[in-house]
């Protein structure tokens, strides 16, 4: 690798090109020479100019460029980087990857390079969720490739689902970390759980939660980029599984409680993350067959609801000498209430959570406003470690996914000092 590693950017033709210029300009302000692909169509959204004037290298656009074939440019384009990153990925673009295509400068040099690539995908949800494009990430990443994002949330079509291109400074900073070769989670397994679970009354009337596992899969994907073995144990969510990541799919709590018990009691595991949101109520006669409506009133008010399983606390129990535990707490602070104010009680809530559950640590954020919590795409709160003596502050609210790197540095030092 030269003193600046070289990062090659293909920019192919989403609406997120526009964004293109900002990502070169977080590959440059981290050390890394930038050389730019772009796609005819990707400069319908931004400018030679723009892209050439951050790299500080004139943009490559054509296959058959008579001013770079002579030295056949694409093939010393593929053997220039030390990683490609492709972003905005197109549905389009990641088709012809997987299926060794080379029509244009771009999928020739996909086809071509040896370097490790990295694809931040972008487009509808539906296109997303096709099984033509999840098959086609699903080969890509067979052959080594990985990804970071897509994101979710309000999209430029005006639909609001996954399949956002992700923060460029996310990107720059999973690109950083593979550049460097050398990942302080490399070789840890990490145990995560997502999402909420399900206690039933009767076969199609269950107790729930308004968790959408956005915060799981977050840290279970950025663990993945990070070097760690991660086993994702997820409640019924409707969330790609991310790349490199194993996923058991559970639904109630006791199932999730054996999952995680058996994935503990086959292997040492590094780090446990616990973020799902469990049902705390179940009934404690479910009925086999589905309630009448005055039945299930009745069941309701005849006080046959008791409080389920403490997965964590369950498992520190059973497996706390031997692995760190992170828990998680949505807390409510009713107002008005100053950042001080918040921050105390979270405190305050996370360390009586921790006595309680027997965790190492534990992330506590507000819930019940705009912009963290459930159904949010940011996150932020307070991190407690050291039975709670040590409060770290998330600082204003972020992307999951960032808000998951910094979670995972904070604790790097706990899970290597076991």
């Amino acid at each position: 690798m030269r003193s600046r590693p070289s990062v090659l950017l293909i920019v192919s033709g989403g609406i997120a090109a526009y964004k293109a210029p900002a990502l070169v300009r977080a590959f440059v302000k981290r050390g890394h020479e930038v050389q730019v692909i772009a796609t005819p169509a990707a400069l319908s959204f931004t400018t030679e100019l723009s892209l050439s004037t951050v790299s500080g290298r004139p943009v490559r656009t054509s296959l058959l460029d008579p001013a770079q074939e002579g030295t056949v440019g694409h093939i010393e384009l593929a053997d220039w980087p030390d990683l490609v990153v492709v972003a905005p990925a197109t549905a389009d673009l990641m088709a012809k990857a997987a299926h060794g295509l080379a029509g244009d400068l771009a999928s020739t040099v996909l086809l071509a390079t040896t370097a490790p690539v990295l694809w931040a995908p972008a487009m509808n949800t539906n296109m997303w969720n096709h099984a033509a494009t999840v098959a086609n990430v699903a080969t890509l990443a067979e052959r080594g490739a990985s990804f970071v994002g897509p994101d979710a949330g309000e999209l430029a079509c005006g639909w609001v689902g996954q399949g956002r291109m992700i923060d460029p400074d996310i990107i720059a900073d999973r690109a950083d970390a593979m550049l460097r070769g050398s990942s302080s989670w490399s070789g840890k397994r990490v145990l995560v759980s997502a999402g909420p679970t399900r206690a039933y009354l009767d076969p199609v009337r269950f107790f729930s939660n308004a968790s959408t596992g956005a915060m799981g899969f977050a840290l279970a994907e950025v663990a993945a980029s990070r070097g760690a073995d991660v086993v994702l144990v997820s409640g019924p969510v409707q969330r790609n599984t991310p790349a490199g990541v194993r996923r058991v799919a559970v639904e109630t709590a006791e199932q999730m409680l054996a999952a995680m018990d058996a994935e503990l009691s086959e292997g040492d595991v590094d780090l446990v993350a616990m973020v799902a949101a469990v049902s705390d109520l179940v009934s404690s006669q479910p009925s086999s067959h589905k309630l009448p409506k005055d039945d299930m009133t009745k069941a309701l008010a005849g006080g046959l609801l008791v409080e389920g399983v403490d997965v964590l606390t369950t498992l520190t129990s059973r497996h706390a000498k031997r692995t760190h535990f992170l828990g998680f707490g949505a807390q409510t602070v009713d107002p008005p209430a100053d950042d001080s104010t918040i921050r105390a009680a979270l405190t305050r809530a996370g360390q009586t959570k921790l006595r309680k559950k027997g965790a190492h640590s534990i992330f506590v954020n507000r819930v019940g406003v705009p912009g963290v919590g459930f159904g949010s795409d940011t996150n932020t709160g307070v991190l407690l470690l050291d039975g709670g003596d040590d409060v770290r502050d998330a600082g204003p609210p972020r992307l999951k996914a960032e808000l998951a790197g910094w979670l995972l540095e904070q604790l790097i030092t706990e899970v290597a000092d076991g």
